[in-house]
């Protein structure tokens, strides 16, 4: 049996902010998983080259350059409460971009949907199929 890689790996570390943004990212795609740690994250990446890893505040705080070259794929953040510094040095360990997340469920569901279509231009594999509606 094959092991299908997620299209989007949520690193998140907050059970609140976990269950927010999986909700928002089953919205716009259906192939999510939400791990705890870039650890985590590289063991379902497995440096196959496909997908996109979006990291929360902890994440974004905590990633070493390292930690994200092991993660195979590219990664933004999208978290509350960062400062320029948080900023700088997450770019600098190798996040692609860092967003601010929106308080607003709309703004943010916006966000995400930006987000995704700037990785989908580029990598087939996130327009896998469109998220269940119910």
């Amino acid at each position: 049996m094959v092991k299908l890689q997620p299209a989007v790996i949520l690193v998140e570390d907050s059970p609140y902010e976990a269950a927010l943004s999986y909700l928002a990212l089953t919205r716009e795609t259906s192939s999510v998983v939400q791990v705890p740690n870039l650890r985590a994250a590289a063991r379902f990446a497995s440096g196959g080259g496909r997908g996109l890893a979006i990291l929360g505040r902890g994440a974004i705080k905590r990633a070493s350059n390292r930690q994200l070259r092991a993660l195979g794929i590219p990664a933004v953040g999208i978290g509350t409460h960062l400062s320029e510094a948080d900023d700088r040095r997450a770019r600098a360990a190798g996040l692609c971009a860092v967003y601010r997340r929106p308080g607003d469920w709309k703004a943010y569901l916006e966000l995400l949907g930006r987000v995704l279509a700037e990785w989908r231009l580029t990598r087939t594999d996130l327009a896998l199929r469109p998220a269940r509606t119910s």
